[in-house]
C-alpha cells in the first residue's frame, strides 16, 4: 500500500510539473560564544543562528532542498576549530570566525556575515597607551600577563606584541572571551583580546566595571564568516545566499537580526554594507 501511495504521488507531482522535493541533512557545529550562538534556557538563539535559518528558508524557496538540522555544541574554541576541519562534506561552522589567509588552508569560508574588531582590552586604571613607541609600551605593560583564547585570531596578534614590544611577556591562552574580561575585573595586571562584540556584551551585562580599550593595539578589517571543511558541498549554495540579487546582508531581515542583537553603538561599525 505504501509503495502505491508514492507511486500515485510521484505521478501527481510529474502532472502538475513540479519538482520532488530533495531532502538532506547538514551539521552545525557551533561555539558558544554570546551573541553570536549561544543556548539559554535549553535553546540555541544568537544572530548566527538566525542567519543560518535564513539561509536554510532560501534552500526550500529557490532550490527546493529541505534541509534537517543536526547541532552540535562546543565550549572550547580550539576543540571546535579541529573538529570542523574533519567535519566532512555535510558540515558548516558557526563560531563567529574571522576568515585569514591562514585559516584558509585548513576551511572553506562564506562571504562575510559581519565586520569584526579585535580590541586589547586593560583595567581602566591603567595607563592609556598613545603610541607604539617602545618604551611607553614596557613601561605600561611592565609585569603583566596577557590572555587570549586558544587558536583565536587574537593568538596571532598578542603573539605580535610580544615579538615587537614586550618579549617576557606571558601569554596564558583559554577557550571563552569572558574568561579573559574576568581576569581582568579581578587581576589588574593582565589584559588580553576580545572582539568588540563581546566587550560590548560584557559591559552591557555587567555595567559597573571598569575596563577600557588600549586602542592603539585595535585590529579591525576582520571579516566573520560561516566555515566549513574543504570539501563542503553547500559552499556553493551558501555564497550563492549571501550574494544573489543585492545579497543577503543589504535586505531588511539582516538589519532586523542586527538590531536584535547589537547595540546601536557598534552596528554602523560592524555590519556589511
Amino acid at each position: 500500500m505504501k509503495k502505491y501511495i508514492l507511486s500515485n504521488l510521484l505521478i501527481i507531482v510529474s502532472a502538475f510539473g513540479l519538482k520532488a522535493q530533495t531532502l538532506d541533512t547538514l551539521k552545525v557545529y557551533y561555539y558558544e560564544n554570546y551573541p553570536y550562538t549561544y543556548t539559554e534556557d535549553g535553546e540555541i538563539n544568537g544572530l548566527e543562528l538566525e542567519i543560518m535559518d535564513e539561509f536554510i528558508n532560501w534552500m526550500y524557496k529557490k532550490k527546493n532542498i529541505s534541509l534537517t538540522i543536526v547541532h552540535r555544541q562546543y565550549q572550547d574554541f580550539n576543540r571546535f576549530y579541529t573538529e570542523l576541519k574533519m567535519g566532512g562534506p555535510k558540515v558548516i561552522g558557526m563560531g563567529s570566525v574571522a576568515s585569514s589567509i591562514e585559516r584558509e588552508k585548513d576551511l572553506m569560508f562564506s562571504e562575510p556575515y559581519l565586520k569584526n574588531l579585535s580590541v586589547l582590552i586593560s583595567d581602566g586604571s591603567i595607563e592609556s597607551v598613545k603610541s607604539k613607541n617602545k618604551e611607553d609600551i614596557q613601561r605600561v605593560f611592565a609585569g603583566m600577563n596577557a590572555m587570549v583564547v586558544k587558536n583565536a585570531s587574537h593568538e596571532k596578534y598578542m603573539g605580535e606584541i610580544k615579538t615587537s614590544y614586550l618579549p617576557d611577556l606571558k601569554i596564558i591562552t583559554t577557550e571563552k572571551q569572558d574568561n579573559i574580561l574576568n581576569s581582568i575585573v579581578a587581576d589588574k595586571k593582565v589584559f588580553g583580546y576580545v572582539d568588540i562584540v563581546a566587550y560590548w556584551s560584557y559591559l552591557k551585562k555587567y555595567q559597573n566595571k571598569f575596563l577600557k580599550i588600549q586602542k592603539v593595539f585595535n585590529a579591525p578589517n576582520e571579516m566573520l564568516s560561516f566555515a566549513m571543511p574543504k570539501n563542503n558541498i553547500y559552499a556553493k549554495y551558501i555564497n550563492e545566499f549571501f550574494e544573489s540579487g543585492f545579497g543577503f546582508t543589504a535586505t531588511k531581515k539582516y538589519h532586523q537580526i542586527l538590531e536584535k542583537y547589537l547595540g546601536h553603538e557598534i552596528i554602523d561599525d560592524l555590519e556589511i554594507k
